[in-house]
């Protein structure tokens, strides 16, 4: 079986000092290879042998027993899934054997991490920008002010109707009396009016306009920066896309991380879209943040006590969501 590597005993210009020095070399290989092809096949029958039990405990579970079964089947799940996994390491070492080339995604390169910390602002840039909530309030003070002014105007209409019942009634009739008490209760609510509420609602309208106007500076500052953070993101994500279908097509060894997260291949059908788009994410998180390790595809968790409600982290539980479904 030839692995790729040169067979110097057939050619005649080749002396016997090289070829006693290359023999051992080549048995060793050999042997190496042999055990690979050996551990594989035997993992395989493994593999075979667990499928066909897994496939009979399902049949027993949907005739019944299930509670009896579901320990037996979960350790079963477990165990194919480590040979699963020893399977592609095997197959990863005999490619590496074989020299098949092996792509660096991280490997980015500058521009492009110069385009992962541009598209990154965009969050911080976005906290700095009024919510549509607060601005609303703004504007409910401002309207308030408005409301108790009014309110002013409609008391000193309703004295001056009073003092016109007062100046056109008896003084010993049951009219005037309430006419008297209307006017005690406007004149104590016009004072309140003057007093305190229009005072109140006067410096909170000119606090929420003040607020306004720096809220619409920091809009007219920060939006055109927010919208050159979405074009980075966009252009890391064709980029990022473009390098993961490259080396797709290129048959090269991916990373371990990646083969842990996203396998080797995209899905058939529509969910196809989905999984690269998932896996151009997974290389922006990690060039993002500089995640280097080869085994997780995210880093390590979080240390104990870290904010989870920062960007890294609230990234980093969106994108195990999409793996998840990916995975179902």
């Amino acid at each position: 079986m030839s692995h790729g590597y040169a067979t110097y005993g057939d050619d005649p210009e080749f002396s016997q000092e090289y070829a006693d020095a290359v023999d051992p070399a080549r048995r060793d290989l050999d042997e190496l290879f042999a055990a690979v092809d050996g551990l594989r096949t035997a993992v395989e029958e493994t593999d075979d042998r667990l499928r066909q039990d897994v496939a009979n405990l399902t049949e027993r579970l949907e005739s019944g027993g299930a509670h009896r079964q579901e320990d037996r089947l979960d350790l079963l799940g477990r165990q194919l899934e480590r040979l699963q996994q020893q399977v592609r390491a095997l197959e990863r070492a005999v490619r590496v054997a074989d020299g098949v080339p092996r792509a660096d995604l991280d490997d980015v390169g500058a521009e492009t991490r110069a385009l992962a910390a541009e598209a990154a602002r965009w969050d911080d840039l976005h906290k700095e920008l009024v919510t549509k909530e607060q601005r609303a309030r703004h504007e409910q003070e401002i309207a308030h002010l408005d409301a108790v002014r009014s309110a002013l105007s409609r008391c000193d209409a309703d004295l001056l109707a009073v003092i016109g019942v007062l100046a056109s009634t008896d003084r010993a009739s049951r009219a005037r009396g309430d006419a008297e008490s209307r006017l005690r209760a406007l004149a104590t609510r016009r004072r309140t009016l003057l007093d305190e509420e229009i005072p109140a609602a006067s410096a909170a309208a000119e606090t929420a306009r003040l607020a306004l106007r720096e809220a619409d500076a920091v809009q007219a500052r920060v939006v055109p920066q927010l919208e050159r953070a979405e074009r980075a993101w966009h252009d890391l994500q064709v980029r990022l896309r473009t390098r993961i279908t490259d080396a797709l097509g290129s048959d090269a060894l991916l990373p371990m991380w990646f083969g842990h997260a996203l396998g080797v291949a995209p899905p058939s059908g529509t969910s196809g879209d989905a999984w690269i788009r998932t896996a151009a994410s997974v290389l922006a998180y990690r060039v993002t943040f500089g995640v280097t390790d080869q085994a997780l595809p995210l880093g390590p968790p979080a240390a104990e006590g870290t904010d989870t409600t920062e960007r890294r982290w609230t990234w980093r539980a969106r994108l195990e969501s999409d793996l998840d479904e990916l995975a179902l």
